[in-house]
């Protein structure tokens, strides 16, 4: 079981990383044990993730038992198959033994990433504005340089690696996207 104090230093750790503040590590549990205890994270920002689904229309116009099931498990795949793949991308690159900090750190941020997005698209859905869409578009970049921060400091790689590095997160998340979003509707 992890601590409140280790939940608490990985969530602020991520924060100060988010701030450009590459001290923000030290909050990190860089060891094998603190990059399994990260992904208690996946439970902390599950009741977020989901609402941002739905109110983004993820679950479709019917949200049947098929769809929960298929967003479950889509769920449980996007939070083990990008570390399987950047095991590979570390080892590559030379920086497996960056892996476990780097690692913790991501799976921290999205506790920091749904905190900050859940709010702006839920006044966004409310209100239809469209400055807040334009201000949630703004906001989706800048979480993607976050991360391309992230894999910067973290991973102690380039700028352009990091965006590489970036970019391959991107493309699995819109895979699996498509993936479920065609196995919710049956036709696979």
């Amino acid at each position: 079981m992890i601590s409140r104090v280790e939940i608490h230093a990985g969530i602020f750790g991520a924060w100060r990383i988010a701030r450009r503040d590459p001290g923000g590590l030290v909050w990190i549990n860089d060891s094998p044990q603190g990059f399994w205890n990260s992904f208690w994270a996946a439970a902390l920002v599950f009741p977020g993730v989901m609402a941002l689904e739905i109110l983004s229309g993820g679950f479709g116009e019917d949200p049947g038992l098929r769809a929960v099931l298929v967003k479950l498990i889509s769920y449980a795949i996007d939070w083990t198959a990008y570390p399987l793949l950047m095991v590979y991308v570390a080892q590559s690159l030379g920086r497996f033994h960056r892996f476990w900090r780097y690692g913790a750190l991501y799976n921290w941020a999205s506790v920091v990433q749904v905190g900050l997005l859940l709010p702006l698209v839920s006044l966004t859905v409310l209100t239809q504005s469209p400055m807040l869409m334009m201000m949630v578009q703004a906001l989706t970049v800048l979480l993607l340089v976050y991360r391309a921060y992230m894999a910067h400091v973290a991973l102690e790689v380039g700028l352009g690696t990091a965006i590489g590095i970036t970019f391959m997160d991107v493309l699995l998340a819109l895979l699996l996207e498509n993936i479920s979003d065609r196995v919710m509707v049956g036709l696979w």
